[in-house]
């Protein structure tokens, strides 16, 4: 679902005819669970983007607490090879490009290959066709290599 904005730049005359400033939309998995994602491009915050994960089995958010109450350490990310710089969303720019390079170097399967990001992404854009539909129910489609 979509909420218009009040702010000038975000009415639904802007460059993208997108009439939201905040859009939510709620997730059923395949596999029955349920998934929540939000986005305010008007309302007053840190402007950061922020991924939290609650299951029966643990929880995410900033750090992994499993039922019994006991934090697993963090990963810490290898550094990146000289000259290439972190970029946005929270530094994975960087990563993301190195390991894409790395894959065709090496000639192997990258981590996120061209249907994991399509399934990564392709939610989002449904979701948004949803919210211009008044929240009808839209099936998103899954991708496989």
């Amino acid at each position: 679902m979509g909420r218009p904005s009040l702010i000038p730049h975000l009415q639904a005359k802007n460059r993208y005819g997108n009439p939201f400033g905040t859009e939510i939309a709620l997730f059923r998995t395949s596999e029955g669970s349920m998934a929540r994602t939000a986005i305010s491009w008007d309302i007053p915050g840190t402007g950061d983007e922020t991924g939290r994960i609650w299951t029966e089995k643990g929880a995410f958010d900033g750090f992994f607490k499993g039922m019994d109450g006991k934090e697993v350490p963090l990963l810490e990310r290898p550094p990146l090879p000289p000259g290439v710089q972190p970029g946005g969303h929270n530094g994975s720019h960087g990563y993301l490009t190195n390991e894409f390079v790395e894959a065709i170097l090496l000639d192997r399967k990258p981590l996120v290959d061209v249907a994991q990001a399509l399934n990564l992404t392709v939610a989002g854009i449904v979701a948004h066709q949803s919210a211009m539909r008044n929240g009808e129910l839209l099936k998103i489609p899954q991708y496989v290599l």
